[in-house]
């Protein structure tokens, strides 16, 4: 009797992993949050005008591997204006000044997401690691319009754990099934 009291144990341990792969594969999305981005202008061509960079990295730690974040952005100017994600590095070579302009171009720059080939929105699967925003203008952009950027994300857990996470939980459950009611095989007689 007392074994099938502590079976309760690795039955609940292992469906709270199979509730947890459940849910990591349906996932979460956010509401969409719109933020200003300031259009800069490009009278001379797209390949030649500065870009914009934010002052400040934004860190996504190493445990993010264990996660698949999804980030979608959309733009309302995207006639005037593009919208990208670079490594944090770029901003050592081209430092922003403090209104956020850079003295490099969209050319000078390795893109991870989005860029001038984007036309009004990215999709950025997010990675560990140091990241920037940049936007620039378009070819003969003059506007000193502002950008409302539209965001929101999707995250769920990467294939990895979900599949160590559910193979633990049936593992779990058999095993406090097993304890509950175990299987008695009885030999045949031979005859």
């Amino acid at each position: 009797m007392m074994v099938r009291i502590l079976s309760v144990l690795p039955l609940a341990t292992g469906a709270l992993c199979v509730l947890i792969v459940l849910i990591g594969a349906i996932g979460y999305t956010s509401s969409p949050e719109e933020v200003e981005v300031p259009i800069p202008p490009c009278p001379l061509g797209g390949e030649d005008c500065k870009v914009g960079m934010n002052q400040d990295n934004l860190s996504i730690p190493k445990s993010f591997m264990l996660l698949n974040v999804e980030t979608t952005m959309r733009w309302d100017h995207p006639d005037d204006a593009w919208v990208g994600v670079v490594d944090a590095q770029t901003a050592e070579e081209c430092p922003p000044d403090n209104q956020g302009l850079t003295d490099c171009t969209a050319s000078d720059m390795t893109f991870l997401a989005g860029g001038p080939e984007s036309m009004d929105n990215l999709v950025w699967d997010i990675e560990p690691g140091d990241v920037r925003f940049v936007t620039g203008g378009r070819t003969n952009t003059l506007t000193l319009e502002t950008n409302i950027v539209t965001h929101f994300y999707h995250v769920g857990l990467s294939v990895i754990p979900m599949l160590l996470l559910g193979v633990v939980g049936v593992a779990l459950c058999l095993s406090g099934v097993q304890m509950a009611f175990p299987l008695r095989f009885t030999k045949k007689d031979e005859g």
